[in-house]
């Protein structure tokens, strides 16, 4: 064969993404808030898309396709999480009516609670999107160096990379929406591919293949919640439920027209989300039936591609591609908005705030996406897969108990001090400590993200109710007008 065909398929799929993309930035907007956001213009069906591009990371196909056979528990808290979490962004996105003109979460933060919450909030997510961008990357080379033997890995990798930073950095999310669409059409389609391939491979009709999963140890009923560690399992439901209460994905509220467009964006994601991850459980069904027991994590993936034809590999390269670029360029843009738009101008001087113009936010936003992926590349070339993972790991577990809990409560009404809040962020990180010394020994998961996240609330309303409220929070020369 003169070419290879993979590497063929990777580069028809990187050039209409850039096609995509030129045509994204021709109509990026003459506004920072056009930039940022869009000028609420955008359907609900291209932002239920967006959000699950974003949701959709390199990881969901490369890890959970060979986690299943850990178990029926497994398969189902990735199923139903799914719903868990975009129905509960719905109900809050429905609430959001007095903070639909922001421009991020941070931002809303800071308008009920001040200045230093919205520093914490804007940081605290600026380092977890930092290092899944990282994360993408990195299974992104490792899915390439299996896939195609023909080109080096770093160098697609690295062009991969280059091209969404060039997207994000002069489309804005005009681009990062458009290329999501196109990229999540592409994953959705290919999986759905995918799955009737892997079925095809297992040379057994459907009913057998339950029927050899059912016979397995783990597929019991009674493995639906862990037998003796149910509270464990309702732990991690729970925290399924509020992880995804986060910048990436409230970015999507500020993006709507209306509350009711929230409302019904994060539904439809939630509906269409479980389908797309009943395909990856059936993939990773047959892939479970079809691969040999005593292989596992990426020794299955080099098994399949072993016995897979040419043209298949490239599908499996493509989706890898299209998941992992679109989690990164929608991460990319939301770090670029809050270092711009949260972060540099809060550490400046009231009088040199009050000057900054959309054009200063535009430039600051183009330095931090190039400042945002120099830290990633490395992160992610220099250090291993588990490591990155492990980092995301842990920004999460802090993030949920220290930021989510203030947020929430801004959108039910809670209006108070500045001192408040913080008086929550610091419950909040303690009782992860505290949870991490007394709770894990005892049961044995870190999975304690939303009761750590009720405790925040719950010294939030002790302390508004013994601490009164001596003035309104307001941040000085931080108003943004709807046409900025």
């Amino acid at each position: 064969m003169l070419f290879d065909l993979p590497l063929l398929i990777v580069i028809v799929f990187l050039l209409a993404t850039s096609a995509v993309a030129c045509y994204a930035t021709r109509g990026s907007g003459t506004t920072f808030r056009a930039y940022a956001v869009g000028n609420r213009v955008f359907s609900t069906a291209n932002l239920v898309a967006t959000i699950l591009a974003t949701y959709y990371g390199g990881a969901t196909l490369m890890s959970y396709v060979t986690q299943f056979s850990d178990g029926l528990f497994w398969v189902s808290w990735r199923i139903f999480g799914v719903m868990a979490a975009f129905f509960t962004l719905s109900w809050l996105g429905m609430h959001m009516s007095k903070f639909i003109y922001h421009i991020s979460m941070p931002e809303t933060m800071g308008r009920v609670y001040g200045k230093y919450p919205r520093m914490i909030t804007a940081l605290l997510s600026l380092c977890y999107s930092t290092v899944v961008i990282a994360m993408q990357i990195r299974i992104m080379c490792r899915g390439i160096n299996i896939c195609i033997d023909s080109a080096s890995p770093l160098a697609i990798t690295l062009l991969a990379t280059f091209m969404l930073v060039t997207y994000a950095l002069f489309g804005g999310i005009r681009a990062v929406v458009l290329t999501d669409i196109w990229q999540f059409i592409t994953f959705s389609t290919v999986i759905a591919l995918l799955a009737w391939f892997m079925f095809i491979q297992t040379d057994a009709s459907f009913g057998e293949t339950i029927t050899f999963a059912a016979t397995q140890k783990n597929f019991g009923l009674g493995h639906l919640f862990l037998y003796n560690r149910k509270s464990v399992a309702i732990l991690r439901y729970l925290a399924t439920m509020v992880n995804c209460i986060e910048p990436a994905y409230i970015q999507n509220v500020y993006m709507a027209s209306s509350p009711p467009q929230a409302k019904k964006m994060f539904l439809y994601a939630g509906i269409a989300g479980f389908v797309i991850m009943i395909c990856f459980s059936l993939v990773g069904l047959f892939v479970f039936a079809w691969v040999p027991q005593n292989l596992s994590g990426m020794e299955i993936w080099h098994y399949i591609i072993a016995h897979t034809s040419p043209w298949l590999k490239g599908i499996i390269c493509t989706c890898l591609l299209a998941v992992t670029m679109s989690t990164a360029d929608s991460r990319l843009h939301i770090c670029s908005i809050m270092i711009s738009y949260d972060i540099f101008p809060n550490i400046l001087p009231v009088r040199f705030r009050k000057k900054i113009s959309s054009v200063h936010h535009y430039r600051i936003a183009h330095v931090a996406i190039l400042v945002v992926a120099i830290l990633a590349i490395p992160l992610a070339l220099s250090s291993s897969y588990y490591i990155v993972e492990k980092v995301a790991l842990w920004y999460n577990r802090w993030y949920v108990p220290v930021v989510v809990a203030p947020f929430v409560l801004a959108v039910l009404g809670f209006r108070s001090a500045s001192h408040t809040a913080l008086a929550g962020m610091v419950a909040g990180a303690l009782s992860v400590l505290a949870w991490r010394k007394w709770i894990f020994p005892l049961l044995g998961t870190n999975d304690g993200v939303f009761p750590c996240m009720v405790v925040n609330g719950l010294v939030m309303l002790v302390v508004h109710r013994l601490w009164p409220r001596s003035k309104e929070v307001e941040e000085p020369g931080d108003g943004v007008c709807k046409s900025m």
